[in-house]
């Protein structure tokens, strides 16, 4: 049961040929925006593993990789990325991504990275090899560990400048639902509006 995110149909398409050769009945969903990605997660949880491009046009990376974290915190989450930088590495691994793989590299490697991530929750080569082994978790002061799956949703649509009724409309949701929720974002991150939740978010590395 193995989620692909990718915002290129091409890409996704390539890449659920590729998850379709595992041995086994694979199940294979495909998302081509952060959005669709939770809701899929919602929907087919639990999942035996993400196969994920993290430069997406709706959501951050690290940001999308803690929130499906919080949803299935077993979930290995591979992520495949052309900007193979190591900041951006290290952005991913410190978010909960169970490896990460260059997009450079050839289609072995993801294959070979998404084998051992669903096999023993880790990846075992190395950066130059391909792939990058899971980091120390985060701190237990980190501010984000209080904030709900839906709540960190409702982050990456504030970070957009999207307004709570705008936010309703594509999470399903009533406007005082949403308002509800916008609270509690805050009274977790301990902030007073919206301009300072995203600028705390940013400056922790959570929103790029």
């Amino acid at each position: 049961n193995i989620l692909i995110v990718d915002d290129h149909p091409l890409v996704r398409e390539g890449l659920a040929l590729l998850v379709d050769s595992l041995p086994g009945h694979v199940i294979v969903h495909l998302a081509g925006t952060a959005a669709e990605a939770l809701a899929l997660a919602e929907i087919h949880t639990p999942l035996d593993a993400v196969l994920l491009d993290c430069g997406l046009p709706d959501a951050d990376g690290a940001a999308l990789i803690h929130a499906l974290k919080i949803r299935g915190a077993a979930t290995p989450v591979v992520v495949i990325s052309a900007n193979d930088s190591q900041h951006t590495i290290d952005r991913v691994m410190r978010a909960g991504a169970t490896a990460f793989v260059s997009k450079s590299k050839p289609a072995s490697a993801i294959l070979v990275a998404l084998k051992q991530a669903m096999q023993h929750g880790i990846s075992g080569p190395h950066a130059e090899q391909g792939a990058c082994p899971l980091p120390a978790l985060r701190a237990p002061t980190d501010p984000t560990m209080n904030l709900t799956a839906r709540q960190l949703d409702i982050l990456l649509m504030l970070d957009q400048g999207h307004t709570n009724q705008v936010i309703a409309l594509r999470l399903g949701l009533s406007e005082k639902t949403v308002k509800n929720h916008v609270t509690g974002l805050f009274r977790a991150l301990a902030v007073d509006n919206r301009l300072q939740a995203v600028h705390l978010a940013r400056s922790i590395g959570l929103i790029a």
